[in-house]
């Protein structure tokens, strides 16, 4: 990676930590982005199963060995908004996909969405690993849907331990 990456989490009213991307999608485009098997698979990592039974399976491609990870879809209103459990002891993650309302509107102009991802943490040790995570693929889902390479990222160390102590202190520590 050529520069640093800067942190964009922080916390909301909720006390959820929240990352956003900013890109030059239609909500439909950026729907699909996150929920399309074909186009996770670029960033984060396919999943199989039938999302009208509540739970899909998402193998996480970036991380050593693929591991699989069940996913349970709490809600799901597209092209807006899902919510799902996954991950270590369930986590709760809430996927928004807005428009930008500080794109242009003009038709000569791209439009825009804003992906933002609210995830709870429950402490300040948890959110030096996750925070930086989360960073790490939300810029691999930009680097994927701007047609570069995702892989060219580096979690370690330019996300980890570089943003640790961010997120860390976020929540106290």
């Amino acid at each position: 990676m050529a520069t640093q990456p800067t942190p964009s989490g922080h916390l909301n009213a909720a006390g959820a930590v929240v990352f956003t991307r900013r890109l030059p999608l239609t909500l439909a485009q950026g729907w699909a982005a996150v929920t399309d098997p074909a186009r996770t698979a670029r960033w984060i990592g396919p999943w199989t199963g039938d999302p009208s039974t509540g739970t899909v399976e998402l193998r996480l491609t970036a991380e050593e060995g693929s591991p699989v990870s069940p996913v349970e879809i709490i809600r799901c209103e597209a092209p807006h908004l899902v919510v799902v459990t996954t991950g270590p002891g369930g986590w709760r993650l809430t996927v928004r996909i807005e428009d930008d309302d500080d794109a242009p509107t003009d038709l000569e102009r791209s439009p825009a969405v804003r992906i933002s991802l609210e995830h709870h943490l429950d402490d300040a040790e948890s959110a030096a690993s996750v925070g930086p995570g989360w960073e790490y693929y939300l810029d691999r889902l930009v680097e994927a849907e701007a047609g570069r390479d995702p892989g060219a990222l580096r979690f370690s160390p330019d996300y980890y331990p570089a943003l640790a102590a961010y997120y860390r202190a976020l929540l106290g520590g």
